[in-house]
């Protein structure tokens, strides 16, 4: 596709895009109708954990993919700062009705560590599907389990492709 015949964005509509990517649910609740009813699983911990690195791997990925552009730490700030303010608003939520202090926020940033350390772990590793996969069954308590693997490589990938081909389909300006 030649660059005049993609659609022209700012920055904030970019953002915005990718943030709505980031938090919309249909594949999610996709991925966990898939998983075998009889796994023995804490669903509540998989489909929250879920969410947390399908933001993470959409945050991560304009990163990744915009790692030589000079719209890389605009587009990520503006991203990010979304995130942060989502955060509050499920923090505020959160918090009201477990009853306790929740930083949602502090979550995906000790969250983010955990997995940049794992992908860390394997140099040059032609695919952090191989790592994230047996990270996020770790994180839900279910380390061994495949489909649980599978289910953390499934929406990892599934959101980087999808910032991928999002970006590859747009012009910021």
């Amino acid at each position: 596709m030649s660059e005049s015949s993609l659609e022209k964005v700012s920055i904030e509509k970019a953002s915005e895009d990718l943030f709505d990517f980031a938090i919309d649910r249909s594949d999610i609740k996709l991925i966990l109708q898939n998983l075998p009813e009889d796994i023995k699983i804490n669903r509540v911990s998989v489909e929250y954990e879920i969410q947390l690195l399908k933001i993470l791997a959409v945050g991560w990925s304009i990163s990744f993919f915009l790692d030589e552009s000079s719209l890389k730490k605009e587009l990520s700030k503006s991203f990010w700062n979304a995130v942060q303010s989502f955060s509050q608003n499920i923090s505020i939520l959160s918090s009201s009705s477990a009853g306790k202090e929740i930083d949602y926020f502090n979550t995906l940033k000790e969250r983010l560590d955990t997995y940049l350390d794992t992908l860390n772990l394997i140099p040059d590793n032609p695919d952090p599907l191989v790592s994230i996969g047996p990270k996020f069954a770790k994180i839900c308590g279910s380390k061994d389990n495949a489909h649980i693997m599978l289910s953390g490589s499934k929406v990892f990938n599934l959101s980087v492709g999808g910032v991928r081909n999002y970006l590859e389909s747009i012009q910021i300006e």
